[in-house]
């Protein structure tokens, strides 16, 4: 009876300890947005009085100045998606038909070329921010959308293959051994039964992608220099100073840029985890 107590007693302290991690977490993630939207909605006198209390008079007059006073903004919105799009279409077109390759064959120059690939995500951005420079000056592709469409799909690629080779290991065999009776070649097997299979695990590619080029930072600050050039995160800069900053409109930009993600993943949220878990199964 004692030790039935007992038992009951510790699932308790368990599932209070489990309800304050959770409740912890939640708020951590949720305070950022919380900010985020009550700075956007006061006005710069406002923020001075009370920074994390609701504020007295919302407005909207931010979100109004950051799109018709604030150039950067059109233009960064416009380098952001021209960007973004082509990388991530590359990346899903390249990625899915290496990754089939890699999976599908096992000899040791294939197993090598994974090990390459895969090993990029071990190598942070600050060991080759200079090389990166130099090469694409030289090249001519600094401050334009197309380096920066080449340098953010080539950092891309390594988790991406890590990712979808380990989806496409989980393609049962036996669909491609039918295709091939009825007279398929490779070519046709992959984009007529392995590629539509993928679309859990494309779904996936398409968020994360999407996520990490459209916020990335470090690769825009050194291959966009020019105002023209720069992409959202960098466009926003304009609202901090030496000596001044607007964080009311600040965070109205940041919500403006935020809502293309927000809306991407909540449309395609459903395939993500799978495609993630699936993708580490074998991988």
């Amino acid at each position: 009876m004692t030790g039935m107590i007992d038992r009951r007693y510790r699932q308790k302290i368990l599932t209070c300890i489990k309800i304050i991690t959770i409740f912890l977490v939640m708020t951590a993630v949720i305070a950022p947005f919380y900010v985020s939207v009550i700075y956007a909605l006061k006005d710069s006198s406002d923020i001075s009085v009370n920074r994390l209390a609701w504020p007295q008079h919302p407005t909207i007059n931010n979100f109004v100045k950051v799109i018709t006073e604030n150039e950067q903004f059109i233009t960064g919105y416009k380098n952001s998606i021209l960007t973004t799009i082509p990388a991530v279409l590359i990346l899903m077109t390249a990625t899915s038909m290496a990754a089939y390759v890699l999976a599908r064959f096992n000899g040791r120059f294939y197993r090598s070329v994974y090990m390459i690939f895969v090993s990029g995500i071990l190598i942070p951005i600050q060991c080759i921010m200079l090389p990166l420079y130099l090469n694409f000056f030289r090249l001519g592709l600094t401050n334009s959308n197309l380096g920066f469409v080449i340098a953010r799909t080539g950092l891309q690629i390594p988790i991406s293959i890590l990712v979808v080779t380990g989806f496409v290991k989980t393609v049962p065999l036996d669909l491609e051994e039918a295709a091939r009776i009825d007279g398929c070649n490779r070519f046709a097997m992959f984009w007529k039964i392995v590629f539509p299979l993928m679309k859990p695990v494309n779904a996936t590619q398409l968020v994360l992608n999407t996520l990490f080029i459209w916020n990335d930072y470090t690769t825009a600050v050194i291959l966009l220099r020019k105002v023209e050039s720069r992409t959202l995160l960098l466009a926003q800069m304009a609202y901090f100073n030496e000596y001044t900053s607007e964080l009311n409109l600040a965070f109205a930009f940041f919500i403006l840029a935020m809502l293309p993600i927000l809306i991407l993943y909540f449309c395609m949220q459903k395939y993500v985890v799978s495609g993630i878990m699936m993708g580490a199964v074998k991988g």
